[in-house]
């Protein structure tokens, strides 16, 4: 019999999640299947199970995977820092705004499903262990920045990153009003609906801050 480390079904699981990923790039969360997963995997769909229970399960894993990796990136960014104001803090977050929609759509897009639909079949212990490992990335990146910027709390910090989150998401879920199945609705006039995520969620989370932090001059940000 053909027995498995725990090092080696990490790294299955991590190569199962890899393809999904890829797929994910390239289609809808809708038009994803387990057994087209599992075949360009190399697996049976019976040892995709074993992995992953469910496709919610296998991308609320890689979600959750996602920002774990993306929170140490961007530590790595504050860490080599020399100099660390709030001022650059709040620069850095407005960048990263614009990178996560730029550079990181697939978890931008993972996000906005989180809650309507990953949770809504994803796997409960299976979940809870990869968003214990978040809440442990988002907790060094906070505390790395309090080390630098003293005023500041980990909770406030992590705060911040909620409500960024929350802005890309809420403007991702309304950016196809003029849409229907990712088609334009040509033969009517929505013109008013029509949203520019980066733009439009910079500015939004610009505008929050510069409340929140009103001794932050809208210049330097």
């Amino acid at each position: 019999m053909n027995i498995l480390t725990v090092g080696q079904k990490a790294a299955k699981a991590q190569a199962i999640a890899k393809i999904a990923a890829q797929q994910f790039a390239a289609q809808s969360f809708g038009q994803i299947t387990m057994a087209g997963i599992a075949k360009q995997a190399g697996v049976s769909k019976g040892t995709l199970f074993n992995y992953f229970e469910s496709k919610e399960s296998l991308f609320m894993t890689l979600l959750l995977d996602g920002y774990c990796d993306y929170f140490d990136q961007v530590s790595q960014t504050i860490a080599a820092r020399a100099v660390f104001t709030l001022t650059d803090f709040l620069k850095l977050l407005l960048d990263e705004t614009a990178a996560l929609i730029t550079s990181h759509a697939e978890l931008v897009r993972l996000n906005a499903l989180r809650g309507p639909i990953l949770e809504q079949g994803a796997n409960l212990k299976q979940t809870v262990t990869h968003r214990q490992a978040l809440y442990a990335a988002n907790e060094r990146l906070a505390q790395l920045v309090c080390d630098r910027i003293p005023t500041l709390t980990v909770s406030e910090v992590s705060q911040l990153l909620l409500v960024q989150s929350a802005v890309i998401s809420g403007l991702m879920n309304l950016s196809g009003l003029d849409e229907f199945q990712k088609q334009p609705l040509v033969a009517v006039d929505f013109e008013n609906f029509k949203v520019d995520l980066k733009q439009d969620a910079v500015a939004t989370f610009k505008y929050y801050l510069l409340g929140r932090y009103p001794q932050v001059q809208l210049e330097e940000v």
